[in-house]
């Protein structure tokens, strides 16, 4: 008996890709990659610098969003340059996750751990899970609290 080697369609064969890539993508991180993404999480905040020098460019009408975005964040310069576009794009209209890695051409990982970031820190809102993200000011509301909190702290004896 001869035994002939099985052959596959290429319908088959493509089904069978399909599900090994569904497979591999719904397995959960485990040992020191979970360990690296939920750290990455986890800080996901502007850490806002407060440099006393760049009043000067404020007050000049010199401060772009680059130098707003390089005291608020630890982000790699590429990752800035991404969270500014983000913006940008975002202060054009609200637009969702896909809407937005379609538009900026940016990993999906990386886009939502800056997202979470800019989240987190209320320069950017949403509603719902389910509708787009929009600018917000609740960082900038954050803040004048923060700046009264001080001033009063500094009055009492």
């Amino acid at each position: 008996m001869d035994q002939q080697p099985a052959t596959t369609s290429p319908e088959s064969a493509a089904s069978l890709t399909t599900q090994i890539k569904h497979t591999v993508s719904k397995r959960k991180r485990t040992g020191k990659t979970a360990d690296h993404y939920a750290r990455q999480k986890a800080t996901c905040y502007a850490y806002f610098r407060v440099n006393i020098d760049e009043q000067k460019k404020t007050k000049a009408a010199q401060y772009t969003i680059y130098d707003f975005v390089n005291d608020s964040f630890h982000f790699s310069p590429t990752k800035k340059e991404l969270t500014i576009r983000v913006l940008e794009a975002l202060k054009e209209k609200p637009m969702d996750f896909t809407e937005l890695a379609a538009r900026l051409s940016a990993k999906k990982s990386t886009l939502y751990l800056l997202l979470t970031a800019l989240h987190r820190s209320g320069l950017i809102d949403r509603e719902t899970k389910r509708q787009p993200y929009r600018l917000s000011i609740s960082f900038s509301s954050m803040l004048r609290e923060y700046s009264y909190w001080w001033e009063n702290w500094v009055r009492i004896n």
